[in-house]
């Protein structure tokens, strides 16, 4: 069978809040091995249907955190290792900007993003145990997707007046003369402190912290997807606003524990995804 990977996409009006499902099957006759996803902002919601994963990240080793049933984790300012096992029966909700909040109501940034938190935990009952169990018993992925949608679907608030502006906005980081929190703050008569603040409690990450990010997955997704195997870092640096050598490769240190060439050698094209880009970037 060997490792397969198979994405559901979302449309209005759950598009708000889901960027997407993800499906991470592997044959019981596979080698285990060990896959990374590059850091990104969005939340996910996962459900192991299988034997517990052990994850690590950076450039950490897989030692004893493991998934068992169901979590949430994010959001991943870490490269994330995780192992797909013989048999590996994965599904993943990947959120789109304030999706997680809308769902959980709980601020992003009272979050460790490099733990595991058990959903049902949320919670006043085991909400996520007994959906986990409704889908263990479902054979299908498309019909495990479905009943997910029609669970969120309904169980999903209202997004809050405090996040509007922030949504109306979210095209600005993809303008390289705008600085995003500014020009948010002037449209919704706020103080660049407000717009910050409400950036963490809903997404996680601050406007400046953001910008770094998007910055990187450019970066990673200009060297997966060069049209050779040729790496020229002076390009790269100019192309993306670094200010030199040291700035770049202080991203990779930052996000993936790993220096540009090493990545190259030994983690590009290996088992290595980034996120489906979403609607705002």
């Amino acid at each position: 069978m060997g490792i397969t990977g198979t994405h559901f996409e979302t449309v209005p009006p759950l598009s708000d809040i889901v960027n997407h499902f993800y499906v991470i099957q592997s044959g019981q006759k596979d080698a285990t091995t060990v896959a990374r996803l590059s850091p990104n902002y969005e939340m996910m919601l996962l459900f192991n249907f299988s034997a517990p994963i052990r994850l690590s990240f950076a450039a950490a080793v897989l030692d004893t955190t493991k998934m068992d049933k169901v979590a949430v984790l994010g959001p991943l300012r870490k490269m994330l290792n995780y192992e797909v096992l013989p048999g590996t029966d994965l599904l993943v909700v990947v959120f789109n900007l304030d999706g997680f909040y809308r769902l959980f109501q709980v601020p992003v940034d009272s979050l460790d993003g490099e733990q595991l938190h058990h959903p049902d935990d949320f919670m006043a009952s085991p909400v996520y145990q007994e959906l986990w169990d409704v889908l263990k018993r479902t054979p299908s992925s498309e019909e495990r997707v479905a009943i997910l949608k029609d669970y969120i679907n309904t169980a999903t608030h209202a997004a809050e007046d405090g996040a509007q502006p922030l949504l109306e906005g979210a095209d600005y980081f993809n303008d390289p003369q705008l600085q995003p929190a500014k020009a948010i703050a002037a449209d919704a008569e706020l103080s660049e402190r407000t717009v910050q603040l409400r950036f963490k409690k809903y997404v996680g990450y601050s406007p400046k912290e953001m910008l770094r990010f998007l910055r990187f997955k450019q970066v990673i997704n200009a060297i997966e997807h060069g049209a050779d195997a040729s790496i020229d870092w002076f390009d790269l640096i100019h192309d993306f606003g670094y200010h030199d050598q040291s700035h770049l490769i202080k991203d990779f240190q930052h996000y993936l524990g790993t220096t540009p060439e090493t990545f190259i050698k030994q983690i590009a094209g290996k088992e290595f995804c980034t996120t489906r880009p979403g609607k705002n970037y």
